[in-house]
């Protein structure tokens, strides 16, 4: 009962007799199929397994009357919605659900900015700004009117050789990257599926990040804790990069955030920011306090310590997610700038960053022979092997000697 074939599809009435209401009737959907990808639409109507049966003919007065309405929805508004769209060569699913005011999504930029709206709402700050840089790099490629069509592996090659003559750096065009098939995802109900989807193996493949030297040594970390710094900014911004290699590569996100409460009993507890939202099983890091960050603690916290309040004074008069993060990257912007005139001053690598504190930890301990495990479980790693799963977490005593390792400066490794 009521289906009409077009180019490449199908609409048509659908009795969904999976699961039926506590009535024991059963909902009406009208079922579209495009290229391979199945779209439902709900009614708003139900029917037991025996009215379905009867409706084409019966002359029951209710059946009648949703006899009615479903042929004038699907003759006066499907079929001339479906018409019209490929009359003008342009039929989509995205462009079918605009017309029909079930999504304001018609083109790839709508899609990133619905993303963009979602993930400020939610606060995540950082998120938003990584989709906001993605899309706009991608519209001085392709403009603002991206169709989803148009996201071929032609189209993605010719994209990355666009970047690339930018000199974009590796790792930001796989991030771009990453954005977009994740736009195209969807969360599960991609815009693009089957022979039509460019991602994956046999197709593009998104470019990652080549390796570098990144990790300082235990006699550069010495070198960087001994320095007499030029000036008390330059001095609280070296601080704070120790701060974040002592405390297990901790990232600046985390530390800013960081309270009063999170401490107990000598350790810090906390749960990494940058997984809070996306790890099901949530564990917190518990990182030991050495010596030499209670140090920086009792030089650059906060005098006032009841639970609440921050250990670190950055995020004192910040109100909402918007400002802690300004007030975040604005600290890592400045850090990185000092500790790389520092790490000229005194010989060490170029390059050097806050991210060089977390690196350099997980790369000193690893070479100490510190059990991968360990490490992983610091850093906040959220993949587990099911051999792991067995195992409990490490006791205080071995996070102390593990972590003190780091303090051996003279041990020539």
């Amino acid at each position: 009962m009521l289906q009409y074939e077009f180019t490449n599809g199908t609409i048509s009435l659908f009795f969904d007799d999976r699961r039926a209401n506590k009535d024991g009737k059963y909902p009406l959907r009208w079922r579209l199929y495009y290229r391979g990808k199945r779209v439902y639409y709900p009614i708003n109507k139900y029917l037991t397994k025996e009215e379905w049966d009867a409706l084409p003919t019966s002359r029951i007065v209710s059946l009648v009357e949703i006899r009615k309405d479903l042929n004038y929805y699907f003759n006066e508004i499907l079929i001339n919605k479906i018409n019209e769209l490929v009359r003008n060569n342009n039929f989509s699913v995205e462009q079918f659900n605009y017309l029909l005011g079930k999504s304001d999504i018609l083109s790839v930029n709508d899609a990133f900015n619905a993303k963009i709206k979602e993930l400020e709402k939610d606060e995540k700050i950082s998120n938003s700004i990584i989709y906001q840089c993605a899309i706009n790099s991608l519209e001085s490629f392709a403009g603002k009117n991206i169709s989803f069509s148009q996201i071929t592996f032609k189209f993605l090659k010719d994209y990355q050789q666009d970047m690339e003559k930018k000199e974009l750096r590796r790792s930001t065009i796989g991030i771009y990257m990453r954005c977009l098939r994740a736009i195209i995802n969807n969360e599960g109900d991609p815009y693009l599926t089957g022979a039509k989807y460019p991602f994956g193996k046999g197709k593009y493949i998104v470019p990652t990040g080549s390796g570098r030297e990144m990790a300082l040594q235990l006699s550069d970390i010495h070198l960087l804790e001994t320095y007499d710094c030029d000036d008390v900014v330059a001095e609280q911004c070296r601080d704070m990069w120790l701060f974040s290699f002592y405390c297990s590569g901790a990232n600046f996100n985390d530390i800013c955030k960081f309270k009063y409460k999170n401490i107990m009993n000598g350790e810090i507890y906390f749960i990494r920011q940058k997984t809070k939202s996306t790890t099901q099983d949530q564990k917190d890091i518990v990182v030991p306090i050495l010596e030499p960050m209670q140090k920086i603690i009792d030089k650059h916290g906060n005098e006032n310590t009841d639970k609440e309040n921050y250990i670190f004074p950055f995020l004192n008069d910040t109100n909402t997610e918007q400002e802690r993060f300004l007030k975040t990257q604005n600290l890592i912007r400045l850090t990185n700038k000092k500790i790389k005139l520092i790490a000229k001053k005194i010989g060490l690598m170029d390059g050097i960053s806050t991210y060089t504190a977390r690196h350099s930890y997980a790369t000193i301990l690893a070479k100490l022979r510190v059990p991968e495990s360990f490490i992983a479980e610091q850093l906040g790693h959220s993949k587990r092997t099911v051999t792991q799963n067995y195992f409990d977490s490490y006791t205080k005593e071995e996070r102390v000697s593990f972590n003190s390792l780091l303090l051996q400066y003279n041990s020539g490794k």
